[in-house]
């Protein structure tokens, strides 16, 4: 059977590092401080954002929620990103979460996010960063699943890795993270065809796609490290894109979900706040 990584352990030890770095901040002057902005009511949505508000309190950093209505035009929205973005706010983390209604233009949305406060790493800016290896945070979700590996142990120079899902969130930003720790990476997306032709020889296999049921037992080698990133409801039940049951026993390392990259994305994006507040003391 195979280890079953824990990300509420893993997301404390985090949590133990801000624990110790907000006091020291507070005394040179500087509150770390997370701003969110919530479109609409989706309900996956308001549960993150509580999550995030209550994890960031949980750890001494500030936190403020702007709730708009879902009828809000894009330029509306930008609008209410810059304000949030005044001198008198002082944030040293601000994210738009996602996804946004169909009619705003997520993109512009995204590029009016001030880069030294981008804890999402989203705008073109922090994205070109990490393109070129200079990126000094890492974005929420990859990060998580790189803390993963390196708390279980896990090698990538060299290693095989098959990313199912090429979306802005996980997969184009993990490829490039993990191509830097010379990892030998396969990108799969909706047009590939015959998965399973890739992730049987794969020595490491991350999902990001939001279907369940996806990689089955069958599709992996005896022994793969398996992390799954995706994120879909059947009702309010939450699923990942691994079948669980059949993966486990195949697998030397799994994630659940939930309880498996959730609690580490999270962690990650205030650890992240932090980190925007120490190089604003520098």
């Amino acid at each position: 059977m195979a280890i079953i990584v824990d990300g509420h352990t893993i997301a404390k030890k985090i949590y133990q590092r801000i624990k110790h770095q907000v006091p020291l901040l507070v005394q040179r002057g500087i509150q770390p401080k997370l701003g969110v902005i919530l479109v609409g009511n989706d309900k996956p949505s308001l549960t993150y954002v509580r999550k995030k508000g209550e994890s960031a309190t949980g750890c001494g950093v500030d936190f403020i929620l702007m709730h708009l209505p879902s009828q809000i035009t894009t330029a509306q929205l930008i609008n209410e990103v810059k304000s949030l973005q005044q001198p008198h706010y002082n944030l040293t983390g601000l994210i738009v979460q996602l996804p946004l209604p169909r009619q705003i233009n997520t993109g512009k949305v995204l590029e009016s996010i001030n880069p030294s406060i981008d804890v999402d790493c989203l705008t073109q800016t922090n994205l070109g960063k990490l393109i070129t290896g200079s990126y000094w945070i890492e974005p929420p979700t990859p990060g998580a699943i790189l803390e993963i590996l390196r708390h279980h142990h896990v090698p990538l120079v060299g290693k095989k890795v098959v990313m199912i899902g090429a979306g802005s969130l996980v997969g184009r930003p993990l490829t490039n993270m993990l191509m830097h720790e010379q990892a030998t990476v396969s990108v799969l997306n909706r047009s590939t065809q015959k998965l399973a032709d890739y992730t049987k020889t794969a020595d490491i296999i991350i999902t990001g796609v939001g279907k369940k049921g996806l990689l089955t037992g069958r599709m992996i080698k005896p022994g793969a490290v398996v992390i799954d990133a995706g994120v879909s409801f059947v009702g309010k039940k939450m699923s990942g894109d691994i079948d669980f049951t059949s993966v486990s026993k195949r697998a030397s390392i799994v994630t659940p979900t939930p309880g498996g990259v959730g609690p580490l994305t999270v962690a990650k994006l205030i650890e992240n706040t932090v980190k925007c507040a120490i190089k604003r003391a520098k």
